[in-house]
């Protein structure tokens, strides 16, 4: 055993001296590692908690409003309502009939929900600056109040609602008959256009959310990685469910539609704090990472236990 387990080692000391030597693996390692020591998964499900109590009110929310100022069986509402569900592609067909028969309720339910949007979507708004204020290793004196908080939220909101009209609004263009004639370059017109959305919302909440004074440049790596990184999400999902997975949710029916809408938002949220935490690392020179280290807090609690264990001096 103790062979195997020698032999085992040596495996991984190659290993970790490859990865190290190169720049891109080792950035990748020191992301993932650091990613963990921040405990990134747990605050992206705290992002998908919050953002699966949001997006049905959302969707609600932008059906009624369309509906009211459109018409409720225009093609133009129509087609707005279906562009956005387009950014869940994998369940969006599925929330198309829901959301098209809720959009037909009364004030109340309108209501309801926009409070439900409103405390879903500042929750992860908030989830976003206590985990972006964890990667920046900023001290705990420094977090925000409730009325900054609150208002950085509304700023992070705003930026998500320009992203999600602007993106619809280009979708919804690529229906238009007028430029049904340039169907040979319209698909990939329409991918650029989201891309160039997506950079820039990605930029302007990764600033949001960095330390005052935190240089733009610091900012453009997580920015074009988390870009382009969701346009490419986008389109697999689109594949995926026009390929793949076109007959998942007349077999699951609901169950479908929320795990799917689980799986979608946590991995939005992953994309979107790893992008951070990739400028944090090149920002800190926080690479490269051996594969078997131990984290920064397990080295924070091992260095406080020896200090309690040193008899104090005469």
């Amino acid at each position: 055993m103790a062979s195997v387990a020698t032999q085992w080692q040596r495996l991984v000391d190659v290993i970790d001296r490859l990865q190290r030597r190169f720049r891109v693996s080792a950035i990748s390692v020191g992301v993932i590692k650091r990613y963990g020591d921040d405990r990134g998964g747990m605050y992206a499900a705290l992002i998908t908690f919050y953002g699966l109590l949001s997006v049905f009110p959302l969707l609600l929310l932008f059906s009624t409003v369309a509906s009211r100022l459109l018409g409720p069986d225009s093609k133009a509402t129509k087609s707005l309502i279906n562009s956005a569900l387009e950014q869940f592609p994998v369940i969006g067909t599925r929330l198309s009939a829901n959301v098209h028969a809720l959009s037909r309720g009364n004030t109340l339910a309108t209501v309801v929900s926009a409070l439900f949007l409103l405390w879903g979507a500042l929750g992860v708004t908030s989830a976003l600056q206590t985990a972006s204020h964890r990667m920046w290793r900023r001290p705990r004196f420094e977090e925000p109040d409730v009325l900054k908080r609150t208002a950085r939220g509304l700023l992070l909101l705003g930026v998500v609602a320009a992203s999600v009209v602007l993106t619809t609004a280009a979708a919804a263009l690529s229906s238009s008959g007028y430029l049904r004639q340039f169907s040979t370059i319209l698909p990939l017109a329409i991918f650029i256009a989201q891309v160039v959305v997506n950079i820039g919302s990605y930029f302007l909440a990764l600033k949001i959310l960095a330390p005052p004074g935190t240089s733009w440049r610091a900012l453009v790596p997580g920015t074009i990685v988390g870009g382009l990184g969701w346009s490419i999400l986008q389109q697999v999902g689109g594949y995926l469910i026009s390929h793949q997975l076109h007959r998942t949710s007349e077999i699951y029916g609901f169950f479908a539609i929320v795990l799917g809408l689980i799986f979608w938002l946590n991995l939005g949220a992953q994309l979107f704090l790893l992008s951070s935490e990739l400028n944090v690392v090149l920002a800190t020179s926080a690479w490269p990472r051996g594969l078997t280290e131990p984290s920064d807090e397990v080295k924070a609690e091992l260095a406080k236990a020896h200090e309690e264990a040193e008899p104090p001096s005469n």
